[in-house]
């Protein structure tokens, strides 16, 4: 009797093993993620300077100069605008007009007119071309 219930244990603990190491491997395919955490959405910020903070989980992020591997992602912010398209290069060399790239986990936006702006911040492989699936944050907010 003590036997049987031995093995019962034995399989019943297997089998919780098993499905434990099925969530953490689902878990781990689950891919990257992005979120903005300041502002706060719907936020009104006295200035024209506002700090952009984010953070990633499920990617490696290195400056896209130094990446080696396709999969060595960096952040793109577009900062009022939205024309970025999956599977398409990101332009270099526009911060002017509001992309800016960086391995950098905050940004500091200077100069930005009194109202409303939209920020998105994209993950990208290091190709400048957005992750796939999109991997996206977005934040809107007010300066005055």
């Amino acid at each position: 009797m003590e036997t049987r219930m031995q093995r019962l244990m034995v399989v019943v603990g297997l089998f919780g093993l098993v499905l434990a190491l099925g969530v953490i491997s689902v878990r781990a395919q689950a891919g990257p993620t992005l979120k903005i955490t300041s502002p706060k959405n719907g936020e009104t910020i006295a200035g024209d300077t506002v700090k952009i903070t984010y953070e990633s989980t499920g990617a490696k992020i290195v400056p896209a100069a130094d990446a080696k591997a396709k999969e060595e992602a960096h952040f793109h912010l577009f900062v009022d605008r939205a024309d970025f398209k999956p599977g398409v290069e990101i332009p270099r060399g526009l911060e002017k007009e509001g992309i800016y790239h960086t391995a950098a986990t905050s940004l500091e936006l200077k100069g930005l007119k009194p109202g409303a702006h939209k920020v998105i911040v994209v993950l990208s492989y290091n190709n400048h071309v957005p992750w796939e699936p999109l991997v996206t944050a977005t934040v809107t907010f007010n300066t005055k």
